[in-house]
């Protein structure tokens, strides 16, 4: 033969082999139209038809052969199938309301402010040169604890944790900080500036945490806590020349790891070397893995076991249609190729 056309030959060959493997893979849910182009009846088979695919009704192309080109999808796959695809449609349709919501507050927030008359005559009052900028506002002692526990509850989830992009881990902390009662009343914080604040707070509580230690480590006998703190308090002047602000946020995070001074007091020292207990070791929190690990195995086992079975199942049922649309076929019309083939499929499917 000549190799020009031996080589044609073997891209047919290769096309035909792919086609029917497309094929076989787009038959998922209940197909609307075969890829023939004719449309699809509901066969039930006989009690003396023999088939190996399962259940005894279909959704059949009316033009079906056993070609590999047309469908054939069991009734309880399709319907299987297409449950699992409407259950994702409506769960990103959760997403999207919510994202609606988030939307509608923002909305009644720029309405609730007032409009700014830049047609105005009076230029000493509304000109757009002097219009003066909306005026900061502080943030109190509540919303300062407040961030601070949302902070926290969001980087400490071991499922997400705070491997997530910038814009939506501090959305989480935003949602987190508006949706708290103990603000209730209060106008909403946006998530840049919840962001801004944090960096300001971990900062300065990070600075204080290490002016603490050395307070610690040079306290004299009969010094107090109340001693060491303003203690604290000059070594933060003295070092930075401003006065730390922010001692309520350094109270809430003083014992968590990352802000955790290593030292401690002459008093808790004494009482240590007075009653020698061995010191526990730092149980280290799970992983990300760890956690999805764990969450899949507890309440979704059952359903993950599942969703596996049936994609086996569908894998299964996929070999099954070539295998037997090759053996429907004669022996002498068959090339190398799907030679090959069947020979692999018969000897998985035994």
């Amino acid at each position: 033969m000549d190799p020009t056309e031996d080589r044609r030959h073997s891209k047919r060959q290769n096309h035909h082999i792919n086609m029917l493997g497309f094929v076989a893979d787009s038959e998922y849910g209940i197909p609307r139209r075969c890829p023939c182009g004719g449309r699809l009846i509901n066969e039930v088979r006989g009690k003396e038809d023999y088939n190996t695919l399962p259940g005894k009704r279909f959704f059949t192309c009316k033009n079906y052969e056993a070609d590999g080109f047309h469908y054939r999808q069991p009734w309880v796959i399709g319907v299987q199938e297409e449950l699992e695809r409407l259950t994702k449609r409506v769960e990103e349709a959760e997403q999207v309301m919510m994202g609606v919501s988030n939307l509608t507050k923002q909305i009644e927030t720029l309405e609730s402010s007032p409009p700014i008359d830049v047609d105005s005559a009076e230029p000493g009052v509304n000109s757009p040169r002097l219009v003066k900028h909306a005026e900061r506002r502080k943030w109190s002692t509540k919303e300062d604890l407040v961030l601070i526990s949302a902070w926290l509850n969001t980087s400490k989830d071991p499922i997400v944790s705070n491997e997530q992009k910038l814009g939506s881990f501090w959305k989480r902390i935003e949602g987190y900080f508006n949706s708290s009662p103990q603000l209730i009343g209060s106008a909403p914080r946006e998530w840049g500036q919840c962001k801004q604040r944090w960096g300001r707070v971990n900062e300065q509580v990070c600075k204080f945490v290490g002016c603490h230690k050395a307070a610690l480590k040079e306290q004299a006998s009969g010094h107090s806590e109340n001693d060491v703190m303003k203690a604290a308090h000059d070594i933060f002047f003295n070092d930075y020349k401003v006065k730390f602000t922010l001692e309520h946020c350094w109270r809430e995070l003083r014992f968590n790891q990352k802000w955790r001074s290593n030292a401690i007091s002459k008093e808790k020292r004494k009482e240590a070397d007075a009653e020698v207990v061995p010191e526990e070791e730092e149980v280290r929190p799970p992983g990300v893995k760890a956690s999805k690990a764990a969450k899949r195995k507890k309440p979704n086992q059952t359903a993950f076991d599942q969703i596996q079975s049936i994609l086996a199942q569908k894998n299964t049922i996929s070999k099954q249609k070539i295998l037997d649309r090759l053996v429907a076929q004669k022996v002498e019309t068959l090339s190398d190729q799907e030679l090959a083939l069947k020979t692999k499929l018969i000897s998985e499917m035994l």
